[in-house]
């Protein structure tokens, strides 16, 4: 009963981790000297840490001050990368890494990903193109693609569209429009209205009360007028 609540001891920690973890150390410490030798000995004992090799070539481009010194193994950490023999997070790792340095590291990246692409792409076609000879893939033949649609003599945009066919509607005929003499609304029409026109009865002018020349009205006597004196 014992035996069960015994438990497994971890796996041990690759001891090129350890060194690994010391040289990154001995890098941010601003000691790129001691941190190249740590990493040389790491990659002399087999390391396969893509991480490893991406920071001794940071190491080589401090200690040598040219940029360009860490190129050749900045792309061998890239490559790595893809084989995947050893998958670690590179990305983390080279966190705290900014500026023109980690441009050039990103696009050597960026670059052995295509590379690996194309790679993978050119194999798939000579497996394909292998298969064929071998008699194991049929290549797909022009009779099995889908046959094209007939065009339609109706659709204008058709390759076989006919447009001598048919025969041509007739246009309707044309309403002439009726005279302007006998249009009263027209612009100019046969007997205007004048522009003040007479009344038909007009009132004689004895009868207007407001005229100049109209009637007086008869004054009431002196005698009815209780105001009067």
């Amino acid at each position: 009963m014992l035996a069960a609540f015994v438990s497994i001891p971890a796996r041990a920690q690759d001891p090129l981790d350890d060194v690994y973890g010391h040289a990154v150390h001995a890098y941010f410490r601003g000691d790129a000297a001691t941190a190249q030798q740590w990493l040389n000995d790491a990659i002399a004992s087999g390391s396969q840490d893509p991480r490893a090799f991406y920071f001794r070539g940071l190491c080589d481009a401090a200690v040598s001050g040219d940029p360009e010194a860490g190129v050749s193994d900045f792309e061998q950490a890239a490559q790595m990368e893809i084989d995947g023999k050893r998958v670690v997070n590179v990305g983390k790792a080279l966190e705290r890494i900014q500026g023109p340095v980690r441009c050039q590291i990103e696009a050597i990246r960026r670059k052995a990903r295509l590379n690996s692409r194309g790679k993978y792409l050119e194999m798939q076609r000579l497996r394909y193109e292998q298969g064929i000879r071998n008699g194991a893939i049929n290549p797909v033949s022009p009779s099995d693609a889908p046959p094209r649609p007939v065009p339609s003599i109706n659709d204008p945009f058709s390759e076989g569209a006919d447009f001598n066919k048919g025969q041509p509607k007739p246009m309707a005929e044309r309403v002439e429009p009726a005279p302007a003499s006998n249009d009263p609304f027209g612009d100019n029409p046969a007997n205007p209205a004048p522009a003040n026109p007479a009344p038909a009865n007009p009132a004689p002018a004895a009868d207007d009360p407001f005229g100049s020349s109209g009637a007086k009205p008869n004054a009431a006597p002196a005698s009815d007028d209780p105001f009067g004196n």
